[in-house]
């Protein structure tokens, strides 16, 4: 039945019932029915090897099944000297309207919420921000917003959510987030939830997540559990959250599989650390299939992340691009 399935699926369907696929022969479904559409429509993909596609062909080629001047977005990384950016081409900013509202409801619920985000370093033109603009529209109230520099933005974020009641959501890069606490102490309402959102691959220091939720926890004068975390990328349209603690829950369209970076496609057993792998079925008019530059481990149902591989370690992956 599911390959009669997948056979009968358009990308169009895909692209309409993605974020319905709870049963796991569905999403297998989809994922096949995906997969040969993009092989059969996006050129880099198309001449690549394996299933995975290695990150950095991002960074190197327009990755999408369509001409990617017809896109209606593109979204960029943030780059480190060393590298260029990452560009996803957008077809259809609805998709990932979508993944973020389905994605988000479930963890978060409907608020409202006075949601503020910190992102510097951010370019307009990141999925982050964007993201971030449409969950505050969607969910924030009236004292909800961005901030930078403006400290105040927070600080009546601060009083209001303590006045009214409403439960205060804090958005932040990593490092960002950090800086707030190093300048500053804050104490937030009760219930206030502090979501980071990594990027910290690109500062001035090294910190285990453990140790950035404890530094947080203790700026924010908040329990060390309501320090949530974030993780998504520019190359992908969903995204998955940690409910405190450092296990991360996929949506039920997003799969993640941990691998030997060593081996093509070779999985790892639970508990054991590689090279993180994302199956997006969002990612309707790119590719899908997507082998990270992140360490991680399956733990519990779920996964972390551990840090970022050396290009050593992704040399082999890396070079099956070819000339991709």
């Amino acid at each position: 039945m599911p390959d009669t399935l997948s056979r009968q699926l358009s990308h169009d369907d895909i692209a309409r019932r993605f974020t319905g696929c709870g049963r796991a022969e569905t999403r297998a479904a989809l994922t096949r029915a995906l997969r040969a559409y993009q092989k059969a429509h996006c050129g880099v993909y198309g001449r690549y090897e394996y299933t995975y596609l290695p990150i950095a062909a991002f960074r190197q080629a327009a990755v999408a099944c369509f001409p990617p001047e017809k896109a209606v977005r593109v979204f960029e990384s943030s780059r480190t000297s060393e590298e260029a950016a990452s560009r996803h081409y957008v077809r259809d900013l609805g998709l990932y309207d979508r993944a973020i509202r389905a994605g988000f409801l479930p963890v978060f619920g409907e608020g409202p919420f006075t949601l503020v985000a910190h992102l510097p370093g951010y370019a307009v033109q990141s999925s982050l921000v964007y993201m971030a603009r449409r969950l505050i529209e969607w969910y924030g109230d009236a004292a909800s917003g961005f901030f930078l520099e403006d400290l105040e933005v927070l600080e009546r974020a601060i009083h209001h959510s303590t006045a009214s009641g409403t439960p205060l959501l804090l958005l932040g890069a990593a490092f960002g987030l950090l800086d707030l606490v190093d300048a500053h102490q804050w104490v937030l309402p009760p219930g206030a939830r502090v979501i980071e959102t990594g990027g910290m691959k690109t500062r001035r220091r090294h910190i285990t997540r453990p140790a950035l939720h404890a530094q947080l926890a203790d700026g924010f004068g908040i329990p060390c559990a309501q320090v949530w975390s974030e993780y998504g990328m520019c190359e992908l349209l969903s995204q998955a959250y940690a409910r405190g603690g450092s296990v991360y829950r996929p949506p039920p369209w997003m799969e993640v599989t941990i691998f030997d970076p060593e081996k093509v496609e070779c999985p790892l057993p639970a508990g054991t650390p590689g090279v993180i792998g994302v199956i997006d079925l969002a990612n309707v008019y790119t590719v899908s299939a997507i082998m990270t530059e992140d360490l991680g481990v399956e733990r519990n149902g779920g996964f972390e992340v551990l840090g970022r591989l050396q290009q050593s370690d992704l040399r082999g992956c890396n070079l099956l691009l070819g000339n991709v």
